[in-house]
């Protein structure tokens, strides 16, 4: 009976293995956009961590505004990879490929976010904007380096 009670652990530690291999090797290695989406993987190179990132962006003409924090208020971590999905339908269906340009702001310490994305100067480090044609059911690398004395700076890897 001790035998039998073995080889059912066993055979049970084996089938949770090979789940949890399957599962890690179905999972896809980078974000995938749907076709009606842009993707924007912001990856963070910067000396600090830092409160919010604001994103302010036109595409063919019309101006938006986003941003991302931690739910918690924490700070976003200097190495943070953020995903960011802009949607056809509400970017009002521009054009295929769309001309994106990004402005983005680092507020260097946690604020409560405002739908306005309005947060004090002393705070606020504004990056040079990139303009590019993105195209739907595509995804951009986007690198921001730099740290809150000497500056941020944005590029666009391609």
């Amino acid at each position: 009976m001790n035998k039998k009670k073995i080889r059912t652990a066993f055979g049970i530690a084996a089938a949770l293995g090979l789940g949890f291999l399957l599962y890690h090797q179905t999972l896809p290695s980078e974000y995938v956009p749907a076709e009606d989406e842009i993707a924007l993987q912001i990856q963070f190179d910067i000396e600090e961590d830092i409160g919010l990132l604001v994103y302010d962006y036109c595409a063919d003409g019309r101006a938006y505004s986003g941003g991302t924090s931690n739910a918690d208020g924490s700070l976003i971590r200097h190495d943070s990879n953020i995903i960011v999905g802009l949607e056809k339908e509400a970017l009002n269906n521009p054009a295929d490929p769309a001309v994106l340009s990004m402005q983005f702001r680092i507020i260097t310490e946690y604020v409560t976010p405002n739908y306005e994305n309005v947060y004090p100067e002393d705070i606020t480090k504004y990056v040079e904007p990139i303009s590019w044609e993105a195209h739907f059911g595509e995804s951009y690398l986007i690198t921001i380096t730099g740290d809150k004395t000497n500056g941020y700076q944005a590029v666009l890897n391609e």
